[in-house]
Formats: C-alpha cells, sequence, structure tokens
C-alpha cells in the first residue's frame, strides 16, 4: 500500500487522546455503559431430544452396571466387585463384553430380599 492510503485506512492515533491508553479494560467499560433498565433476554429452552440410555431415573431396564448397583445396596463400586468376588450367595454379574458387566435386577432384588429376611 502506498501511505496515503494507508493512513486513510489506520489513523494516526495522538498519545494525548483518550483513546490511546483505556483506563480500564475494554470489557469492564462496556458493561457500564449497557443501560441498566433494559431487562436481559429470557434464554431459550433446549430443543434437544430427552437421553435414550438408562440412566434416566423414569425408565427401569432389566440391567444394570455396576455403579447403579452399589447405588441400590448404598455402598461403594468397590464393594459391589468385592463381594462379587469374594461372596458365594451375591447375584452373578454377566460380562457383556470386556469391561461392561451387568447384573440381572430381579436377581439383586431376590438377594436384598433375601438379606433383609436374614436381619430379622
Amino acid at each position: 500500500m502506498c501511505p496515503a492510503q494507508q493512513s486513510d485506512l489506520f489513523p494516526a492515533i495522538e498519545p494525548s487522546s483518550s483513546e490511546a491508553m483505556p483506563e480500564e479494560h475494554p470489557q469492564a467499560r462496556s458493561s457500564e455503559q449497557a443501560a441498566p433498565d433494559r431487562p436481559r433476554p429470557a434464554s431459550k429452552p433446549s430443543k434437544k431430544a430427552p437421553k435414550r440410555t438408562p440412566n434416566r431415573p423414569d425408565i427401569q431396564t432389566p440391567w444394570m452396571n455396576v455403579r447403579e448397583v452399589a447405588a441400590f445396596f448404598s455402598v461403594s463400586v468397590p464393594t459391589i466387585w468385592r463381594w462379587a468376588k469374594d461372596n458365594p450367595e451375591f447375584p452373578k454379574g454377566h460380562e457383556l463384553s470386556r469391561g461392561t458387566t451387568r447384573w440381572y435386577r430381579e436377581d439383586l432384588e431376590r438377594y436384598n430380599v433375601m438379606l433383609r429376611g436374614k436381619a430379622e
């Protein structure tokens, strides 16, 4: 570009002008300048479809993963794995694939009833 065109596009700013050295961050200044009487627009509700996973509490599948089993018995996940290993009465998990074990919900409910019967 030639010098005449550059000065038209980018005019020089005098160091003494208020634009040369802003006193605040531009973001802070813009929020102070916003009109206080204007209400913020309400956020729109999400139009996403509901998840189709068994993690939804309103859907009960016949199978439970280890976290759901732990929540069912109010114990930790390692406790479930220990029970599965050491307790012969605890329902056996079904390994669907490597790293994916599920327990049948009815077996766990039956085991829970049996435990309550022993406690009485």
